[in-house]
């Protein structure tokens, strides 16, 4: 019995592994090109179509399932940035910088966003991160160092838009020589926070 159960332990941690590297290999293929078929995705995982199909029913279910792990991500990032900084313009530095690197491993979902035939509740997922951040952004609202035209809707569409036009900088190739994680921090902190605010925080760092 003991060695029954050894072995379903065994072949529960190979299912986990070829799920997590179907979701890679997709994220790797769909980078490049959304287009590509799922026999692409089993090609660069080193599986057969069949074992993908054994994971995932279809290109949707892969798709929701790398935007549910990205969610995972980027809700560690927010976690990550409370946790290790203080100070809530620091906090923010670290959440808006870590987000664009983490962001620039999943390029093709900004894209995937404002196309037509996408999955219903692709968007949906994102609540959860939202909801987090509005919490986030209202703590450090609180303290009194936003700027009191900024909202939290105003300032999530800002956040939604420096990550995007970081992406478009890439995508151009705009973003050779530059620190571009330096410059969407730069733009989104004069949006959102007083100057007074930005002066402490810069004098202490």
């Amino acid at each position: 019995m003991a060695s029954l159960v050894g072995l379903s332990g065994i072949k529960d941690i190979c299912l986990k592994n070829t799920y997590e590297n179907i979701i890679n290999a997709a994220v790797c293929v769909w980078n490049e090109d959304y287009s590509a078929p799922l026999k692409s995705i089993a090609k660069e995982a080193g599986i057969s179509r069949m074992t993908l199909h054994r994971h995932f029913c279809g290109r949707d279910a892969i798709l929701l399932a790398i935007v549910e792990d990205f969610i995972e991500k980027i809700v560690l990032v927010l976690n990550q940035a409370e946790k290790d900084q203080d100070e809530p313009v620091q906090q923010m530095e670290c959440l808006v910088k870590n987000t664009h690197r983490l962001i620039e491993d999943y390029n093709f979902l900004f894209d995937l966003f404002e196309q037509k035939g996408r999955p219903e509740d692709l968007v949906e997922r994102f609540k959860r991160f939202e909801d987090l951040f509005e919490a986030f952004f209202v703590t450090i609202q609180a303290k009194g160092v936003i700027k009191p035209t900024i909202d939290f809707r105003w300032a999530n569409a800002l956040f939604e838009g420096v990550m995007k036009s970081g992406f478009r900088m890439k995508q151009k190739g705009f973003d050779q020589d530059v620190d571009l994680a330096a410059m969407i921090w730069d733009a989104y902190q004069s949006a959102i926070f007083t100057p007074e605010a930005i002066d402490e925080y810069n004098a202490r760092v």
